[in-house]
């Protein structure tokens, strides 16, 4: 694979390239809202090369307002943008634009249900969308009062964090109905699983975080640590569900054999502005958008804290996802 380094402002026609051919990491840049910079980055970890503006670069135009989140498949990428109120879908490998899912109020997040349906949360639709696959168009709605977050998915049923509510909301997917809600006494921040099946969730209210983990069957809480003055979000947990990060002004670090509060960062934040967070083959990948109006970086540490590398990506870095070739 030719290998190149550009920038958003200066972008090279990649069009038609199998960009992704090596073990990397893509980031997604939000961009300021409403000035339409957001962009895609991403780093080759076996050549060390960052390519910037990944989407601008192959499809000779600009992504769009506020890239909320990406979902990786096999063989698509489905990029979220929030303020433009669409989804691109994407050739995975040669990231070439093929098809724009549109007809959203301001959508948050992607979910593939199935080889034919998704559905995508929204900030102010009251409502979950279903997504035709086949057809990439809305095909009906799941009304869900209030601001509709991250979602996972455990068999055939979907849990969707609800922030206004304070509650996660269960989709059945064989009919696209809400056969039940759990109330969750914190505002969700992050949602996530592990391996066991078990609902991870961190948020935080009136100055209290809090950490829980609970037992989607029968709401048993099964695991929970309140940090005074902290908001914690970003969360990522282990398969195991054994390891549990997030992010409250710098990276905290929770393992559930050990008893004890825990007090501090295992990585302080200090004057970087952390903004997103993930863990990959024993490194740790964090997301600083600095002062949100010059290009952001990505920190990478190892599990016992020592910095192994920097880059940098593009504006308001706030998700990472990996690419296997």
């Amino acid at each position: 694979m030719l290998l190149l380094v550009f920038s958003c402002d200066q972008p090279t026609d990649l069009a038609k390239m199998d960009l992704f051919l090596s073990e990397g990491v893509l980031v997604a840049n939000e961009g300021n809202f409403q000035w339409g910079n957001s962009s895609v980055s991403f780093y080759d970890t076996e050549n060390d090369t960052v390519l910037q503006g990944v989407f601008q670069s192959v499809n000779q135009r600009p992504l769009g307002d506020v890239l909320q989140s990406i979902t990786l498949t096999h063989d698509k990428a489905f990029l979220v943008l929030n303020n433009s109120g669409k989804v691109e879908v994407l050739d995975k490998n040669s990231f070439e634009l093929q098809s724009t899912i549109s007809g959203f109020g301001s959508p948050r997040y992607f979910h593939v249900v199935s080889p034919n349906k998704a559905y995508v949360t929204d900030l102010y639709a009251d409502k979950v969308a279903v997504v035709d696959l086949n057809s990439n168009e809305i095909v009906a709605y799941i009304p869900c009062e209030g601001w509709t977050e991250e979602m996972i998915q455990i068999n055939d049923l979907v849990y969707v964090a609800n922030l206004d509510s304070h509650q996660i909301e269960v989709i059945d997917t064989s009919d696209d109905m809400i056969v039940k809600r759990i109330p969750i006494a914190t505002s969700i921040k992050s949602l996530k699983t592990d391996a066991q099946n078990r609902l991870w969730v961190c948020g935080s209210e009136n100055g209290l975080g809090a950490l829980i983990c609970l037992n989607p069957n029968n709401s048993e809480i099964l695991y929970h640590q309140i940090f005074v003055g902290e908001n914690p979000r970003d969360l990522f947990v282990s398969e195991d569900g054994q390891n549990v990060y997030f992010l409250s002004d710098g990276v905290w670090h929770i393992n559930m054999n050990f008893d004890g509060a825990i007090a501090t960062p295992i990585i302080p934040a200090g004057d970087k502005l952390f903004y997103g967070l993930s863990v990959y083959k024993d490194k740790i990948y964090i997301a600083d958008a600095i002062n949100y109006v010059q290009k952001g970086k990505v920190w990478v540490y190892n599990l016992q804290s020592i910095l192994l590398d920097q880059w940098e990506v593009g504006m308001i870095p706030s998700e990472f996802d990996f690419i296997e070739p």
